[in-house]
């Protein structure tokens, strides 16, 4: 990086501090630190909760997720505006009345306090584990430009985010995450329009080429649990996933808790689903634009940048992509030029696959010598980043994949420290404490969830395609944890029965994800977590499908076992 470049970055980390600390003085209980008083606007809480979303794992997952797929994974979010809908008709308008601190003090009110503790234990067991991927997520590409090992920029990253999120509080939080928002979508639209203008084809050749090759793709409408996106999937199962995501999950209930009426709350919301989809189309777009990109200029066979260090075995495949390469340009070239010709499309579609052949097997090769999984999903737009962007620009983006991760953290350590401490310690605590005590106790969560994040990302340290690495440890839990909140409305649901259900809908999700299916036989085994499962096998029912069965299963078991106990105030 250039000197501009690290002027840039550094006034981005001053101001970023500076911002979210500002407030600290007018913090005086702890409804101002978690809750900003319940004071903020609409469009301030509707662009935090996309600034959470649009994370650094949205910018380098998901652009690494159409380079080297397609665009299919744009079809999670189709039932995202029916869920916002759904919420903004039920558990938003309860909250509000309520004026509770977490999502899970309505499961106390209908079900008691055993189920409070197991719901809110789940989040922060779940929600801990996540945060550290976050943290992970922006180190790599920290790491590839000041050649620092991933461990110390996850340390930078992970103690940035927890200094201001500890002193700011919410209110900080959110106040950031604006700023950070707009910055966010500045680097996006500049990359974006910085490919189109390099790219040697006009942009509707460009879009050929993409489509050509496939990236292009989009929506698939076959119904097929065990594939990972199609219509069926986003629709029906991603619904699932965004109604708890949404309505469940305290880091995005607690940005609605802080509206100042109900309206703000709900137009909060909507913000969302109106934009959400567009957004992540727009970033999936990006993505397969910068696979056209690299078909005409220079790249490695490997994104990974220490690839080498595996030995020398990779100078034939190094040298095969080469010509490969330099072949698939000429004929992506000649079937511009000529147009309709099937004979050179077909040229240019087989040296691609060869390509994308070559680059599997040195894939293959890097995990043996390593005796480690490796991927380079991670790794292609920092990489398009760092060689093609000129200087300042450079510093600009850096200052944006770093604005998505304290975005992204921030929001989480404040929705952790606010569960442990509304949740469990003062729900547990006999004694009534002072405002100022537990103003000083949510303090000192936040920093611990703040060291225990930097730590677990060192442990997960570099990973497989960090977007679908998220929603997978969320799909775990998440349909268990709807379905007891869709109880709290069923009558004939009791206390104990709702805890059975609980139980038995992670099980059940446990069972699910742990069931394969031979590619050749059809035959199913049994892998559970942790487990390495053969190369012959893959999943029976991928990862989106576990929040349906897990919310199914708590509805019929809490039914079944139910004998129409208290209504409850939610009745």
């Amino acid at each position: 990086m250039s000197a501009l470049d690290w002027i840039i970055l550094f006034i981005f980390f001053a101001y970023t501090l500076w911002d979210g600390t500002r407030h600290n003085r007018r913090t005086n209980k702890v409804e101002d630190l978690l809750l900003a008083g319940r004071s903020m606007p609409w469009w301030a809480m509707g662009l935090s909760i996309m600034a959470t979303q649009a994370s650094a794992i949205t910018f380098i997952g998901t652009t690494g997720q159409a380079y080297m797929y397609d665009m299919r994974f744009i079809q999670v979010y189709l039932g995202l505006p029916i869920a916002m809908v759904i919420l903004c008709l039920t558990l938003v308008p309860y909250y509000y009345r309520l004026k509770a601190f977490t999502a899970y003090e309505l499961l106390e009110r209908r079900f008691g306090l055993r189920m409070r503790l197991a719901t809110s234990f789940l989040f922060l067991f779940s929600r801990g584990a996540t945060l550290g991927i976050a943290i992970a997520a922006p180190a790599y590409l920290l790491g590839l430009i000041l050649h620092l090992p991933l461990q110390l920029t996850i340390v930078i990253i992970g103690i940035s985010a927890t200094l201001y999120t500890m002193l700011g509080g919410i209110t900080g939080v959110i106040r950031t995450d604006v700023k950070q928002m707009a910055l966010m979508m500045l680097g996006l639209v500049f990359c974006f329009g910085w490919m189109v203008y390099h790219i040697p084809v006009s942009f509707p050749d460009a879009l050929s080429l993409a489509g050509t090759t496939g990236k292009l793709s989009t929506i698939d409408l076959s119904f097929d649990p065990s594939s990972k996106y199609n219509l069926w999937s986003g629709l029906l199962a991603g619904l699932f996933l965004m109604l708890s995501y949404f309505g469940t999950d305290q880091s995005q209930v607690q940005r609605y808790l802080t509206a100042r009426s109900l309206g703000d709350a709900k137009a909060s919301l909507m913000l969302s689903a109106m934009v959400k989809i567009p957004m992540q189309f727009f970033i999936l777009l990006l993505g397969a634009l910068m696979y056209v990109f690299f078909i005409f200029a220079d790249h490695p066979l490997l994104f990974i940048p220490d690839a080498e260090q595996a030995g020398p075995a990779s100078c034939s495949n190094e040298d095969q992509f080469r010509e490969v390469h330099a072949a698939r340009k000429q004929a992506a070239t000649r079937m511009l030029h000529y147009g309709e010709d099937a004979t050179l499309r077909q040229e240019f579609i087989a040296l691609d696959q060869e390509a994308q052949r070559l680059r599997k097997a040195e894939i293959h090769r890097l995990e043996a010598d390593m005796h480690s999984s490796r991927n380079d999903t991670n790794y292609v737009f920092p990489w398009f980043m760092l060689t093609e962007l000129p200087s300042g620009m450079l510093g600009l983006m850096v200052a944006a994949i770093l604005a998505a991760a304290l975005s992204s953290i921030d929001s989480m350590l404040n929705s952790l420290a606010t569960v442990s401490v509304m949740d469990w310690y003062k729900r547990l605590h006999r004694q009534e404490k002072s405002p100022a005590h537990y103003l000083r106790i949510s303090r000192l969560t936040t920093l611990g969830w703040g060291l225990f994040a930097t730590l677990s990302a060192i442990v997960f340290g570099e990973t497989e395609s960090i977007i679908e690495l998220i929603n997978k440890v969320g799909s775990y839990f998440y349909g268990a944890i709807l379905g007891v909140f869709i109880l709290v409305w069923v009558k004939r649901s009791t206390a104990g029965s709702a805890m059975l259900g609980f139980t038995g809908g992670l099980l059940a999700v446990f069972v699910a994800a742990s069931l394969y299916q031979h590619c050749e036989s059809g035959s199913i085994a049994l892998f559970f977590p942790g487990q390495q499962s053969p190369e012959a096998f893959h999943p029976l029912i991928e990862y989106l499908w576990l929040n349906p069965i897990g919310t199914l299963v708590v509805l019929l078991l809490g039914v079944a076992a139910g004998k129409g106990g208290s209504k409850g105030e939610a009745s």
